[in-house]
């Protein structure tokens, strides 16, 4: 089971704004579950079912609540609350913790943090982060591109020439996301989005030129730093033996991380414009999508014609 360090959300730059408070030792303790547990009712001592095991979220109620009480009730409350082995708890609206707080998360080892964010906002960017940091990963040999707004994965055997298709969709307006090993994330068991590296990020390798800064070269709009897997494009050699798909009727998929993707196969030979290809299966993915299958509705009107020929002839005979 995936599970990331209490530190991480500390190191999270696009949003959750927390800054530790105390029990900073506790910083390696793991976080499991993208969920997170308002503790209103175990504050007041109702602590069956309590969900202990995730990060626990203090938002103006229960700040409000454990500063009402005060005295030897609020030090009653903070001996009870960290018994429980919590991963961490997050004041939010820049509230401060109460110095029996302070004293038991030191103690136990259980990181406070804060944030001045609300509640709400909070929450959402933690789930978002959380969603994104557990998503089964691998990476994938092949090139992801945006074209006309899709998502295209590359693949093929080395020097099938992925990179080179690339360049020229790249030079042809669209926009590059990651060459060479693109990382694959599973997001909500159901979308696969890829990204580069940050090694590699915005860099290509074209034989015969060596290493380019696809930003650099062609500006910030040639480059994407993410992007939805919406289509596979397999490269391989021509094959004058092989059947080749000519109708389109079936969609082929490709199974990665669980979730299935459609799939094409474009023979390379010379005289074939292999970017060109790839931009009209962007459009005819984009048609699908839409509703309208060309194949199959060229198939359901020539099924038409025949059934009117035969239904014809028998009337004449």
């Amino acid at each position: 089971m995936k599970q990331i360090a209490v530190a991480a959300l500390l190191e999270h730059e696009s949003g959750l704004e927390l800054q530790a408070v105390s029990g900073q030792s506790g910083l390696g303790r793991m976080v499991k579950s993208i969920d997170v547990n308002r503790p209103g009712l175990a504050l007041a001592g109702f602590y069956k079912n309590f969900a202990f095991d995730r990060i626990q979220v203090f938002g103006r109620g229960e700040f409000a609540y454990i500063e009402e009480c005060g005295g030897s009730k609020q030090k009653e409350i903070a001996t009870t609350f960290f018994d429980f082995s919590m991963p961490g708890l997050v004041m939010t609206h820049g509230n401060q913790p109460p110095e029996c707080f302070v004293r038991m998360s030191e103690s136990s080892s259980i990181p406070i943090l804060t944030t001045k964010q609300s509640t709400h906002n909070f929450i959402m960017q933690f789930h978002h982060f959380m969603v994104e940091e557990l998503a089964p990963a691998t990476s994938v040999h092949g090139v992801l591109v945006e074209v006309f707004g899709v998502g295209i994965l590359l693949v093929g055997h080395s020097g099938i020439g992925k990179s080179e298709t690339a360049l020229e969709l790249v030079e042809r307006g669209h926009r590059l996301v990651a060459d060479d090993a693109v990382n694959v994330r599973c997001v909500a068991g159901t979308d696969l989005y890829g990204q580069a590296s940050e090694l590699l990020q915005y860099h290509m390798e074209i034989r015969g030129l060596g290493i380019i800064n696809v930003k650099d070269l062609f500006g910030v709009g040639a480059i994407r730093g993410r992007k939805r897997i919406e289509l596979i494009a397999e490269l391989e050699d021509w094959n004058p033996d092989k059947e080749y798909e000519r109708l389109g009727l079936e969609d082929e998929m490709t199974e990665i991380l669980g979730v299935s993707v459609p799939r094409i196969t474009i023979p390379v030979r010379p005289g074939r414009n292999v970017p060109v290809l790839v931009e009209t299966a962007a459009m005819n993915h984009r048609s699908k999508k839409m509703g309208y299958h060309a194949a199959r509705v060229l198939s359901d009107r020539l099924r038409e014609q025949m059934e009117k020929k035969k239904y014809t002839s028998g009337t004449q005979s």
